[in-house]
């Protein structure tokens, strides 16, 4: 929060606003401009001319960047684990703390929605899977199972102009799977959008309980990850997918079955030539 502050030319007032502020960051969610005025021993006009300086519309748009750049900014996050490292609880009452979010993921998983979702994946012609930064490693296990039951699956590239280039290929028979994690972004928006235009049907797996994207998806899968201020955990996507996973294979269980057999007729056929790695 910092940046917002440099190089400019504060007034007098305006500089004791921005001292204020950066001392007490934790406290200005619950303060109003009042509050600031008497702190700071400015008039409260002072206080309003003051988010037109720092680039906000006002003190409620302030109070959210504050919340997107300092209360959810990865270093906090981090520090939020390293507290939990630290309380002397040990490493195996933090491991078995992450069960917390597959209780919230199971208690709101409806089996309706779940085997809707597993239908979507189990008939769709070609899969497409979109899932930016540390949601990588979920389209990269999604494709790996699901590829080993003879689903045809690509991934999609995270972001850029490059989303283009792969996107028309889709077709109506296809589905496409979103991990849209902490907010929706143009990439995420861009996909639901054409997945409509497309007629093709759409899977979005999500940790947000409000979002504007929550009712553009055909199906919702909701998996827990932890506060927003915490260090987030991929623990309850991973089951999710596993538990999808199988939902899949029974719903293609002859290929499934077929396809376990050739892997394993492949293994033992090429096994000097290509040993498997313990």
């Amino acid at each position: 929060m910092e940046s917002l502050f440099t190089d400019r030319n504060f007034t007098k007032g305006h500089q004791r606003l921005a001292d204020y502020i950066s001392k007490h960051m934790d406290d200005i969610a619950f303060m109003v401009e009042e509050d600031l005025a008497h702190a700071c021993q400015v008039s409260i006009s002072t206080v309003s001319r003051f988010w037109a300086e720092v680039g906000a519309k006002n003190l409620k748009e302030f109070k959210q960047r504050v919340k997107d750049e300092v209360l959810l900014s990865p270093s906090r996050k981090l520090q939020s684990a390293f507290d939990k490292a630290s309380a002397g609880t040990g490493a195996a009452a933090n491991v078995l703390a992450t069960a917390e979010y597959l209780r919230q993921s199971a208690d709101r998983l409806e089996q309706a929605e779940f085997e809707r979702a597993a239908g979507l994946l189990g008939t769709a012609g070609t899969v497409y899977i979109y899932g930016p930064g540390s949601a990588e490693s979920l389209t990269a296990l999604m494709d790996f199972r699901l590829t080993r039951f003879g689903v045809p699956v690509r991934r999609l590239a995270r972001g850029g102009h490059e989303l283009f280039d792969q996107i028309i290929h889709v077709q109506k028979q296809d589905a496409i799977v979103i991990f849209g994690f902490v907010s929706e972004s143009p990439e995420m928006a861009v996909l639901l959008d054409f997945a409509k235009e497309r007629g093709c049907r759409t899977l979005l797996m999500t940790d947000l309980v409000v979002s504007g994207m929550l009712g553009k998806a055909d199906v919702l899968l909701y998996t827990a990850r932890g506060e927003q201020w915490e260090f987030h955990s991929m623990v309850a996507p991973v089951a999710m997918i596993e538990a999808l996973i199988v939902a899949v294979g029974k719903l293609r269980e002859e290929q499934a079955l077929h396809n376990g057999e050739e892997l394993h007729r492949l293994r033992r056929q090429y096994q000097k030539l290509l040993p498997k790695k313990v």
